[in-house]
């Protein structure tokens, strides 16, 4: 479980200034945003209530500033921004950064895959300026967390119970070791597709076969056949928010299984959605992510070229396809990671925190196995026993 935070007032003084560094380590100092108007800390999103909430005083206010527009949301040239980016759209950011808080004024040392999280010293949540990062390419979108972390548990809970296979004891523990709020990074591609296909048509015929079996009897049966003829055709269709993870510190079958976000909600980044939050910068550059969004639409055109393909079956597809119209985003997706202990090993879970959907690991009863095994085994014999008689 996350830790309660220091109050404000106790805070050590302020220290020299940084010193300056060369090499792979930067300067950068946290944002100062988002005070409470009660009494100065920094509010924190809370999903539940929609509203900053200051961790300190238990006061909940509203962000500053209008209201963001669903519409407002950028859709960026891929082609463009790969020529412009050039060398720098294949890396990413790797850089140490000294951080200094803003609440205490404590230096810190962050991982260049880390954006924001809270300070070690005070617990005060420190956002690092994206000005500030040597990162190709920032987040201009993002999808407010909606799911609280009461919700999260409650779900990680559910989840576990409707598995048959886990331990009986393990839906009844106080489970959660370790919670994680965390906005992971998302690329977006769009594309208009143009895609001729060739391929050979089969299709069924049957004819009678004629034999003699072990007793010289003649006897017939019908024997499928297929008959071969080339095709060909065209299909044309367009992708929309072909999303792919840019983060690589998560486990991907679990990623996977809580995904797809509802991009259609994405409103224009803030760093209010974000405060209190881990916010992972992106390791996995635009180029590589571009190359994983097109292998999934073209196998997407794959499918759909072969339900064109004429007669009842076909071999030999071919596709060809010619993408325009090629656009991506990049943006901040929020999840929950849970950590439970069960007789003594770590076992992880995800909550997908704006849709509720859960997957964790969790160990499997080996009595339950066997139950299994004994009541195939036994199902096997009995089948065996009847067609003997």
């Amino acid at each position: 479980m996350e830790t309660s935070p220091a109050t404000p007032s106790s805070v050590p003084p302020l220290p020299p200034p940084l010193p300056r560094v060369s090499g792979s380590t930067a300067d950068v100092r946290s944002l100062s945003r988002h005070v409470c108007p009660e009494c100065g800390g920094k509010g924190e999103w809370d999903p539940a209530k929609k509203q900053l909430v200051c961790p300190y005083c238990g006061n909940a206010f509203d962000r500053i500033g209008p209201p963001p527009l669903k519409d407002s949301v950028l859709e960026h040239d891929l082609d463009q921004a790969i020529a412009e980016l050039g060398a720098r759209a294949g890396t990413v950011d790797t850089a140490t950064r000294r951080v200094q808080c803003n609440n205490c004024h404590a230096v810190l040392v962050r991982s260049g895959d880390t954006v924001a999280q809270h300070c070690d010293f005070c617990g005060s949540p420190e956002l690092l300026d994206y000005t500030q990062i040597d990162a190709a390419i920032r987040p201009e979108s993002v999808l407010p967390a909606q799911i609280s972390k009461e919700q999260a548990y409650h779900s990680l809970k559910g989840y576990l119970a409707s598995k048959w296979f886990a331990p009986g004891d393990l839906k009844k523990r106080n489970l959660v070791d370790r919670m994680h709020r965390v906005y992971l990074p998302y690329w977006t591609f769009d594309a208009s597709a143009e895609c001729p296909w060739t391929a050979e048509s089969g299709t069924y015929y049957y004819e009678t076969v004629t034999e003699r079996d072990s007793e010289g009897r003649t006897t017939s049966r019908q024997e499928r056949r297929t008959r071969w003829s080339p095709a060909s055709g065209h299909v044309s269709t367009c992708f929309d928010d072909i999303l792919i993870s840019g983060s690589r510190g998560l486990d991907g079958e679990l990623l996977t299984k809580v995904e797809p976000f509802p991009t259609k909600d994405l409103v224009p980044y803030e760093t209010s959605y974000v405060s209190g939050w881990q916010v992972e910068q992106y390791q996995v550059p635009l180029i590589d992510a571009a190359r994983a969004g097109f292998n999934a639409m073209h196998g997407v055109l794959e499918e759909m070229c072969g339900r064109e393909v004429p007669g009842d079956t076909y071999r030999g597809l071919q596709i060809y396809p010619e993408y325009s119209d090629k656009t991506f985003k990049h943006l901040l997706a929020p999840v929950w990671l849970l950590a439970y202990q069960y007789r003594g090993k770590t076992w992880q879970g995800v909550v997908n925190a704006i849709t509720g959907t859960t997957a964790a690991k969790f160990p499997i009863s080996p009595w339950k196995v066997a139950l299994v095994v004994v009541l195939v085994l036994l199902a096997i014999l009995i089948f065996l026993s009847l067609a003997g008689r």
